[in-house]
């Protein structure tokens, strides 16, 4: 009997934690880590105001960590993203219109109850393609050379090779799913079905670059990854410049984190992390004005169609 008191004891101090736990967030998101579902109910607003700190954010919807490391030859910003429901993962525009004008990341943020923000896809300046922004189908032409990546309001995403697929066929689809949330244009996609990193890309941004990435793991589990580049010092590496990643190298990482699916964004000098109220990472000549954001908002919904279960 005595090997098992151990493990007894073990049991008890986790059960006690939870309890802990649960009373300081009581947060689906803490349910979920133990693998239990909700329901719309769970989307009641508390009395629990946000906790925060420069590499954190965490309430009642929304957990967010970052993290940073030297990879390869740039510095990297790793955003582990949970969230309850998938109106948290939005699309936010400059002039607060697709395809209206470009502004700073941090004014279109600021403006949309951003917590966390990374360069879209500037898919208004792609003359063709599928372009879905919170629900709303924004395009609905073929782009042949275009990969797509979409998320569901179920908390899925999936990306979609161009050269793979019938994109006239998807075209029609999303064109009438209301369970299509998003549908980003720019690309490649960089992980295959099973999460393995591709080796050929369709895509002419191969070469080192400043990157901008969305990955998912699970319904509900997204990150958002920056990569600096172009020779701007680094700041995690005394001495160092970070040089960027071409896409063989970033799908690698992508991969290495664990992600099923991986997206690449706009990048360049449009490629920037902000973060509750602050540039995060080190932009190519301090970033320029772009046209839409890719975003995080703590913002509760009672539309049950969103609660990712």
């Amino acid at each position: 009997m005595r090997v098992f008191f151990p493990v007894r004891r073990t049991i008890l101090s986790v059960l006690a934690l939870c309890a802990v736990l649960s009373a300081v967030f009581p947060f689906p998101l803490f349910l979920r880590a133990a693998g239990a579902d909700w329901d719309a109910s769970d989307f009641e607003v508390t009395e629990n105001e946000p906790v925060w700190d420069e590499n954190s954010y965490v309430s009642d919807y929304v957990s967010i960590e970052i993290s940073s490391r030297w990879y390869g030859h740039s510095d990297v910003y790793i955003c582990d993203i949970r969230i309850a429901g998938t109106d948290c993962f939005r699309r936010a525009f400059g002039g607060d219109k697709w395809k209206t004008s470009s502004e700073r990341i941090g004014a279109i943020a600021e403006r949309n109850g951003a917590v966390l923000a990374i360069t879209g896809d500037s898919g208004a300046s792609l003359s063709s393609g599928m372009i879905v922004g919170n629900g709303e189908v924004l395009r609905n032409t073929v782009s042949p050379r275009r990969d797509l990546c979409v998320l569901y309001r179920n908390g899925v995403m999936r990306t979609f090779i161009a050269t793979e697929c019938d994109m006239a066929a998807l075209q029609r689809e999303f064109a009438n799913d209301p369970g299509v949330w998003q549908v980003f244009l720019f690309g490649p996609a960089l992980l295959d079905a099973g999460g393995h990193a591709l080796e050929k890309f369709n895509s002419n941004v191969y070469p080192a670059n400043p990157r901008s990435v969305i990955g998912y793991f699970e319904p509900g589990h997204y990150c958002f990854v920056q990569v600096d580049g172009r020779g701007v010092d680094s700041a995690l590496e005394k001495g160092r410049r970070s040089t960027g990643l071409n896409l063989k190298e970033l799908a690698a990482l992508m991969e290495e984190l664990g992600c099923k699916a991986a997206y690449n964004l706009d990048g360049g000098q449009s490629s920037v992390l902000w973060f509750n109220g602050r540039i995060f990472s080190t932009p190519y000549s301090g970033g320029r004005r772009i046209g839409d954001i890719v975003m995080i908002a703590d913002r509760p919904t009672s539309d049950p169609s969103f609660v990712i279960r």
